[in-house]
């Protein structure tokens, strides 16, 4: 069986992952110096445990909170925690003893691509996530999530002029029926779970936009350290987001149910900083030494993981929504299992 060809170098990623700011564990470093090819599926792996996780933590926070208000604390509290590196983005501080490019002057281009990242990827997605977290299952958002793939092939094809390939082609057909089998039963025939349409167009919009943004940044800020592309888009969507949570009077809660809050807070301080700010450090990597596809293979991770979660939350699981998730799987599969180079 043919594999993906990750091609990707274990020290970039330990790297990005054990630094901080004016420091480098030396021996981590060292140590990842060591070619190794577990490296990137590892990442992948632990990336969809983490974002399939993440709706069930969205769904805590909606016990408390406002699906605008999940979010904003969600993208508020990933930018706090990346605050060092805009200081020193920012003031140009040479790195001499990290990355070659580290030391990097943004542009006004580099500034709207970095901001147009932040909107696309970060911050509308968060609020129709957490939106449609008041009208769907967590389990059908992480397999409607998994449709990101097949919208990272087309837009690619579409806005960035992306080879579409006859594997691609049957993999978005197979994505497709997975879609039907999926939401058919409910929608058409109304068997089974009733889906609310509202919340599948949120999350199917959603996906759509982290498969720009994938496109986006291998195109766009491809030339930028992986800390930058990170860093900035969570910052500029945490500033507008504070405006957000201050004009819905996010403190009324403690006022209210002050250990409730507290509670949502925790879920929602994992899902800013685990969820989003760690983990896109690491998917950034993997975008930067990959292809944008085998970056978003950890969407084959996320609906697994988010299903379980629905399971133990006791959520509505049809016989539709696991046989359209294995069509979108397929789908994915072929996307991005490119065919050998013939000799």
């Amino acid at each position: 069986m043919q594999t993906a060809n990750f091609g990707i170098k274990s020290s970039g990623i330990c790297q990005i992952l054990f630094y901080s700011p004016g420091k480098i564990i030396w021996s981590v470093r060292y140590f990842c110096k060591v070619k190794k090819s577990w490296w990137p599926v590892f990442i992948i792996f632990l990336l969809g445990g983490i974002w399939g996780s993440s709706f069930i933590l969205i769904k805590r926070g909606l016990e408390v909170f406002q699906p605008i208000q999940v979010a904003g604390l969600r993208q508020f509290l990933a930018g706090v925690v990346l605050l060092p590196w805009i200081f020193q983005y920012s003031l140009g501080t040479s790195r001499k003893d990290a990355e070659p490019d580290a030391a990097t002057r943004l542009t006004s281009g580099d500034y709207y691509f970095l901001f147009m990242s932040g909107l696309i990827g970060n911050g509308i997605p968060a609020f129709l996530f957490s939106y449609a977290g008041t009208l769907i299952p967590s389990g059908l958002s992480g397999i409607m999530n998994a449709f990101t793939p097949m919208f990272t092939l087309l837009l690619g094809v579409a806005f960035f002029k992306d080879k579409f390939t006859g594997n691609g082609l049957i993999g978005v057909i197979l994505g497709i029926l997975g879609a039907v089998i999926l939401l058919a039963p409910g929608f058409i025939f109304h068997s089974g779970a009733q889906i609310n349409g509202l919340g599948v167009i949120m999350v199917t919009c959603a996906a759509m936009m982290y498969g720009y943004n994938i496109n986006l940044i291998k195109h766009k800020l491809s030339h930028l350290p992986a800390m930058v592309k990170t860093a900035y888009p969570f910052f500029f969507m945490g500033s507008l987001y504070l405006l957000v949570l201050m004009m819905t009077g996010i403190m009324n809660h403690w006022n209210t149910a002050p250990e409730k809050a507290w509670t949502a807070l925790g879920y929602l301080t994992i899902l800013g900083v685990v969820g989003s700010a760690l983990s896109m450090i690491a998917f950034n990597i993997l975008i930067k030494h990959t292809t944008a596809l085998v970056a978003s293979t950890n969407t084959f991770i996320i609906p697994v993981v988010a299903v379980a979660w629905g399971i133990v939350e006791n959520e509505p699981i049809t016989w539709n929504m696991i046989v359209g998730l294995l069509f979108s799987l397929a789908g994915i599969y072929l996307i991005i299992n490119k065919p050998a180079a013939k000799a």
